[in-house]
């Protein structure tokens, strides 16, 4: 069995850029929320409706801002909880090691390895379409894994970058639930509580490659939090007039 340990993949200064630039996000959004709470309670009609979706909006993007004021790193502290620590091959399949947990992938359920030539490194296929990992392009023995990989006879094909599926997620989980707040049509709050519960079956078992079991209940929690929203919507409307 060879063992392969993976960088540490922070940059100080590039975390640093980041929070910076949140800052100024928020202070940006501060005033933004100001003026549209002005300027809706001091309109009418469809116009006081506009003004109300953008502090609503604001207000949402403004409390996931917040964290550049505390002083625990939330989003470090998932990136090193979720970054793959080491990798193994041996002859029973490949290991992945995280922080907390690692999972074993016999060769039978590894399909094949892609290498897209602008992607961030060898992306591991397995029986399952929606479950992959991948293998980083900035670590030191990279040609050596593909190598390794090669040799226990995992085909290897040059593709383009996968596309990222996930962005459709978050997308639909936000508006699913501000959907929950600007309107009290029955109709389409029942629509909306069937799709979240769609949204929360597709997240949670995309979860269940978590190994930690703590971290796995969490994010299955969290993919069923637009159904609880629109159960309560259902029975208690609370739509924008």
């Amino acid at each position: 069995m060879t063992i392969y340990a993976l960088p540490n993949g922070w940059n100080e200064s590039r975390i640093s850029k980041v929070a910076k630039a949140r800052v100024w996000l928020v202070v940006i959004l501060v005033p933004i929320l100001l003026i549209a709470s002005y300027l809706g309670l001091n309109s009418t009609g469809r116009t006081a409706e506009l003004y109300r979706v953008l502090w609503i909006g604001s207000l949402v993007v403004l409390v996931s801002l917040w964290n550049p004021f505390r002083k625990k790193n939330l989003y470090r502290e998932i990136a090193t909880t979720f970054r793959i620590n080491a990798i193994e091959i041996g002859s029973d399949g490949l290991r992945i090691n995280w922080s907390t947990w690692s999972k074993l992938i016999p060769w039978e359920e590894v399909t094949q390895v892609e290498e897209p030539t602008n992607g961030r490194g060898m992306y591991v296929r397995t029986q399952n379409r929606f479950m992959w990992y991948v293998i980083p392009r900035r670590t030191e023995r990279y040609e050596e894994i593909k190598g390794e990989l090669a040799r226990m006879g995992v085909p290897i094909v040059q593709t383009s970058a996968p596309s990222n599926w996930g962005i459709l997620f978050v997308f639909l989980f936000c508006s699913s639930l501000l959907c929950n707040i600007l309107t009290e049509d029955r109709r389409i709050l029942a629509i909306n509580l069937a799709v979240a519960l769609i949204l929360g079956g597709v997240g949670a078992m995309q979860s269940r490659w978590i190994g930690d079991r703590r971290l796995r209940l969490r994010s299955m929690l969290g993919s069923f939090l637009p159904a609880a929203f629109s159960t309560v919507s259902l029975v208690f409307p609370f739509g924008i007039k």
